[in-house]
Parts: structure tokens; C-alpha cells; sequence
């Protein structure tokens, strides 16, 4: 009597080197490399990659540049047209920041050049909040940068305050001008009537008129050169409560003041706390939560590596509040927006991002926590420690939805490797043990870069392994086959990829217009920053990797269909498949782990119209095994 057929329905449960592989379920496979399983149920070769043209963007300026960082933002707050924002650099010489706005790239000259030493150079990070893009990268100044929607400046963020106090000096005329008189200057960002930027308050001015001329003439501070538009002259009677005087175009370099000191200056505005315009620090992290911006880590203060600041909301009262970190002491409460993640204890912060329902999460090497708004005006935000023995790799952190739809984070736990945060709580992500095992978490470039793939349900990990600096292997999580596996975990989905695509120093999901069979279509779809000359790669297209050839590769579990003791073997095969009449499959039997194989080559042309081919292997034979796996690759091999 002849014996059951085994079939192969499915594979999409994914590479699993976690387990041992005879113990594995009969939809998991030993290796899924070069492959995916997002529309097939045995898999499918997964798409390569083909440039993005970077004519004018002067990123090829060096011969041996590599593109550093990608993002992108939405300036007009139009999803059609989307802004391509990144630098280009060669470590240790020179960096070059350019943006792409409706197809023509564009050259920035940033106020402050960019420190191009490594690593520091490959961790430029970019959040969008209120019209502007903030970008934090190291330089040679303490400061955050922002690039706004109407202009093609990457400048600092708010204003420096005055370098001195304004010069003050009786004015000629006789009178009975008198009374000590207190002055100080702000510099504000003017676009038409509003304030844009204001800074902090120079140091007061104490000014005793000689009691006989009619008044004081006092004199504009040093400028600061950040695009100051307008200079603030405040006054006072009692060096406590200060008034503003006047508002004046910085060309105009003096302001007369005749007031009666007897009146004083009550009459004026009052003029800003001291604090609320401090400068926003050399953040290395940024993420944004409504409308605030947050801010994290410190690029050389050894004392903020886990320190986490916030911006004021923009409904605030004061100016240009997206750019300012205000602490403001209101009777004797001090609301400060900064709040310290227990710093020198689980390693600095290595990652912040938005999570849903009002929260956000902050990351270190051995450490998780949870940010929850208040609604309290003197403390934003409520700390939660989540984990002190879980942590998150630097550029591994992602946002993400699992398989059922919910918001989540991904991220590569030192330790446990692949995680998550969402409805369930803290998950690891299991089936990469042996893959895992292989990541080089010293690194001194780069050890992960991560992206959220939304219309294919998958999380894209590109990692340093076997001793490499800098990516070389990409892994590919497929959520929407993951399922619940015990302990709290989860697994399935996982394959791998290998050549230039897993080489990227950069990653970011980038939002286009394009015709896909003649039909045009809002695209999501990966790019990748890789070394000259490939630069900017266009993921998930083309069949090779910017002109490299890969191998995909599939291999089954062990069957042994008549247990350990028992031999069996296969008299034919047959495979269905999608049409394709350019492309050919290697079916390969290998018995008891390698001891011997049968290979097969057979065209996916189809002999008619049909869309779906079956393909017969009468020869494909093979007996006496205790074991066999099935194996599908590509011709070349």
C-alpha cells in the first residue's frame, strides 16, 4: 500500500534556529534566507534594492562618502509631498546635509558643521514637531538645530542671550532725569508682528543718572549672530520686576529712555521669567509627544547621559515654544521640564520613542522606563521604571503595530535579543537563538539600525555579526505571523538577508509617488544609506542588491516520517508555484542532514496562460533516509 504524501503547505512560520531543528513545527524551517513570507505560504524571494538619484545633493563630493543618516518630514503638512532629509559624511574629514523636495535635491549649509569623528557621526537623529525638523548631531556648540519649513537653514535652536549688559549713559540736554534705573536686553525673532525666538535676559545694567540731563541713553549688546532680528530693552526701578521699554530693530543700536522715575515703568508689559527661554542642550535623542519635543542624552556632558528634557506645549504664552526648555519658579515651586533617568546606573540613554495613549519610552543599555502624562503644570510627566535588566541597543528602537493592529515598540534587548512593548507588556521575540548569539555588540560604529515596514507587517533589524563594525546581516520579522509561545513570548515569522541591502549605516521609511502598473500609488517603502557609490538605495525592488546578485534560500525541517529507526524514501515530486517566465527554482532532497542529496532545476514559465504552474520532478528520487529536508534556492547556486 502506498504511504502518505507528505506535503508542504506552508512555511510561513519562518527560520527557526532556537530549537532543535527534527523538533520544529512542520511550518518552520531551519533557514529562510534572502527570502519572506508576506505573500506566499512557502515563501518568496524577497525584492532587492536600486538607487535613489542624489544629483545635486553633493553627497558624492568625497569618493569614499557614506550616507550617514535618512529621514524625512512633511513641511507643507501635505503627505504628497514629503521632504527627504540626510547627510553624507566621511568619517573623520568632512560631512555634507542636503534635502529632497519635490525630486531636486538641495545642499544645507548648517550653522554648526557637523563633529565627523566616529561614531558620533553615524547617530544623527531627527523628530518633527509644529512646521520644523530638529536635528541633533554633535558640534562644536551645546546645542539642539532645527530646520524650518520656510527657509533652507539648519540653525540652533532659540536664541543665545546677550554677551554682555546694555552700556547705559546720560543724555545730553539739561533736565531733572533721576533715580536709579536697572537695564537689561533680550534678543527676539521677529515675522511680521509675532515673536518667533526670544532669549534669555542679559545681565542687569545699574545705571545712577546724574540728575541733571534728560534722560539715558542706553546701547544694544554685542550681537549674537543667530539671526536676530529685533533687540528687547527691559527697565526697573528695583532691579526685581522688569518692564519692556522698547522693541527695537537691531540696526538701531540705542534706545532713549525719559521716564519720570516717580511713574516708573508699571505702565509697560512685564517682562518674561528668567528661565524661560534656556537653551535647548546637544540632545542625542529625539522624539516628540503631541506637541511637545523631547529631548535625551547628552553628546559630551557626562552628567545628562540619562537625563530627559521636554519643550513648553505651543499653546503656551511664551515664544518660539518648540525651541525652549523653561524652567520657571512660581512662588516657591520650581517647575523644571527635565527629569534624570537614574544616571551611571544601567548605562546612558540609548534610545527615547512615542509610544501610544499618551506615553513615551526612554531605553538604556540595562534599563526601561515609562513616561506618563500628568496634567500637572509642576510635573509633566510620571517615571515609571519597567525593567532594570532589560534595555534596548542604540538605533535598534522602533515603533511598530503587533499582529492584532495595536501600537507597539520592537527592540534588540544585549541580552535577550529581539523584544517588544505593547498591550501584553514586555515580550521577547524567540527563534534567532543561534543568529543571535552571533552580533558583535562592540561594534565601534555601528551595532543596529531598525524600521517599521507598514505595508508589509514587517520590522527590518539590521545588525553587526561575526565581528563587523558596521551591519551586515538583516533581519526581517514578519508580524503578522507572530504568535504566542510560552512563558510570555512570542516567535514566527523570521527570515534573513544577506549581502549589500544588510549593509546599510542608515535606515528610514521614506513616502512617494509612484505608478505600479500603471497605476499611481501613494509608496512606503524602505531606503537605506549604504557606502559610495550605491548611497541611497530604494528597498523592496529590483532583483538584485544595487547591482549585486544574492541567493535566496529555504530549507525545511528534518522529516522522519517512520521515526529515528525506520528508513523511507521519496519516488517524485511536484511543485506549485506563481508563474514567472524569467525565473527558474533549485528543488534539492538532502538526506539524514547531508549524507547525501538530489537536485533538481526546473523553470516557473508557464506553457500556457495560467498564473500558476505545476511542475513535476518524476526523477526527483531518493531512498534509504532516515531524514530528509527540502531545500528551495536560486539557480545560481
Amino acid at each position: 500500500m502506498p504511504s502518505q504524501d507528505l506535503v508542504l503547505n506552508s512555511l510561513k512560520g519562518g527560520q527557526n534556529d532556537t530549537d532543535p531543528p527534527h523538533m520544529l513545527a512542520d511550518d518552520q524551517c531551519v533557514l529562510a534566507e534572502n527570502v519572506e513570507f508576506f505573500y506566499s505560504t512557502l515563501g518568496e524571494r524577497r525584492n532587492g534594492c536600486g538607487p535613489l538619484v542624489i544629483t545635486s545633493s553633493t553627497f558624492d563630493t568625497a569618493a569614499n562618502s557614506i550616507i550617514v543618516h535618512l529621514s524625512q518630514w512633511f513641511p507643507t503638512n501635505d503627505v504628497l509631498a514629503p521632504e527627504f532629509f540626510g547627510v553624507s559624511a566621511v568619517p573623520g574629514t568632512s560631512a555634507v546635509v542636503a534635502a529632497r523636495t519635490a525630486g531636486t535635491w538641495l545642499p544645507i549649509t548648517p550653522t554648526d558643521a557637523l563633529t565627523t569623528s566616529a561614531p558620533d557621526i553615524y547617530n544623527v537623529a531627527t523628530a518633527t514637531v509644529n512646521g520644523k525638523l530638529f536635528v541633533a548631531y554633535r558640534s562644536a556648540q551645546d546645542r539642539l538645530h532645527v530646520r524650518e519649513a520656510t527657509s533652507n537653514n539648519l540653525i540652533r535652536t532659540g536664541l543665545d542671550e546677550p554677551p554682555i549688559s546694555p552700556p547705559a549713559a546720560d543724555t545730553a540736554g539739561a533736565g531733572t532725569f533721576a533715580g536709579t534705573r536697572y537695564y537689561r536686553a533680550r534678543f527676539i525673532v521677529m515675522s511680521g508682528t509675532t515673536v518667533v525666538r526670544r532669549s534669555e535676559p542679559s545681565d542687569s545694567t545699574t545705571f545712577v543718572p546724574s540728575g541733571t540731563n534728560i534722560g539715558a541713553t542706553i546701547t544694544k549688546p554685542t550681537a549674537i549672530g543667530e539671526g536676530e532680528t529685533h533687540w528687547e530693552l527691559e527697565a526697573s526701578t528695583d532691579d526685581v520686576l522688569f518692564y519692556v521699554l522698547a522693541t527695537t530693530v537691531v540696526g538701531t543700536t540705542t534706545v532713549e529712555d525719559t521716564t519720570v522715575f516717580a511713574v516708573g515703568y508699571s505702565a509697560g508689559v512685564l517682562s518674561h521669567a528668567i528661565g524661560a527661554y534656556l537653551l535647548q542642550p546637544s540632545a542625542r535623542f529625539l522624539a516628540v509627544d503631541g506637541d511637545r519635543l523631547i529631548g535625551a542624552g547628552h553628546w559630551t556632558d557626562t552628567t545628562k547621559q540619562a537625563q530627559i528634557w521636554w519643550s513648553a506645549v505651543y499653546n503656551d504664552p511664551g515664544a518660539g515654544n518648540d525651541e525652549r526648555l523653561p524652567i520657571v519658579t512660581t512662588g516657591d515651586v520650581e517647575i523644571s521640564n527635565t527629569t534624570n533617568l537614574d544616571n551611571y546606573d544601567g548605562g546612558p540613554i540609548t534610545g527615547i520613542v512615542t509610544g501610544d495613549f499618551g506615553t513615551w519610552y526612554g531605553f538604556k543599555w540595562e534599563g526601561i522606563y515609562k513616561m506618563v502624562r500628568t496634567g500637572d503644570i509642576t510635573r509633566a510627566y510620571d517615571v515609571v521604571t519597567l525593567s532594570k535588566r532589560r534595555g534596548g541597543i542604540m538605533g535598534s528602537i522602533v515603533r511598530g503595530i503587533d499582529e492584532n493592529g495595536a501600537g507597539c515598540v520592537y527592540f534588540l534587548d544585549p541580552q535577550f535579543g529581539p523584544s517588544r512593548l505593547g498591550v501584553s507588556g514586555l515580550q521577547t521575540i524567540v527563534g534567532l537563538r543561534d543568529t543571535w548569539a552571533r552580533i558583535n555588540l562592540q561594534a565601534t560604529a555601528i551595532v543596529a539600525r531598525a524600521v517599521f515596514y507598514p505595508f508589509k507587517q514587517q520590522v527590518h533589524w539590521w545588525i553587526a555579526v561575526d565581528g563587523s563594525d558596521t551591519p551586515n546581516l538583516k533581519l526581517v520579522l514578519q508580524v503578522s505571523e507572530l504568535k504566542y509561545v510560552s512563558g510570555g513570548t512570542v516567535g514566527r515569522g523570521w527570515s534573513t538577508a544577506t549581502g549589500r541591502i544588510a549593509e546599510a549605516y542608515s535606515a528610514a521609511i521614506f513616502t512617494e509617488v509612484v505608478s505600479i502598473d500603471n497605476v499611481v500609488q501613494l509608496s512606503e517603502r524602505p531606503f537605506i544609506g549604504l557606502t559610495a557609490p550605491d548611497y541611497i538605495q530604494r528597498c523592496d525592488t529590483e532583483s538584485t542588491d544595487a547591482g549585486h546578485a544574492y541567493v535566496a534560500t529555504i530549507r525545511t525541517r528534518p522529516y522522519l516520517v517512520t521515526g529515528l529507526l525506520g528508513r523511507w524514501g521519496a519516488m517524485s515530486a511536484a511543485l506549485l508555484a506563481t508563474a514567472n517566465a524569467s525565473s527558474s527554482v533549485v528543488v534539492k532532497l538532502i538526506r539524514d542532514f547531508g549524507l547525501e542529496t538530489k537536485t533538481i532545476t526546473t523553470s516557473l514559465a508557464p506553457e500556457g496562460s495560467e498564473t500558476q504552474v505545476i511542475k513535476f520532478f518524476d526523477d526527483l528520487a531518493m531512498s534509504e533516509a532516515h531524514s530528509i529536508q527540502v531545500e528551495f534556492t536560486d539557480p545560481s547556486v
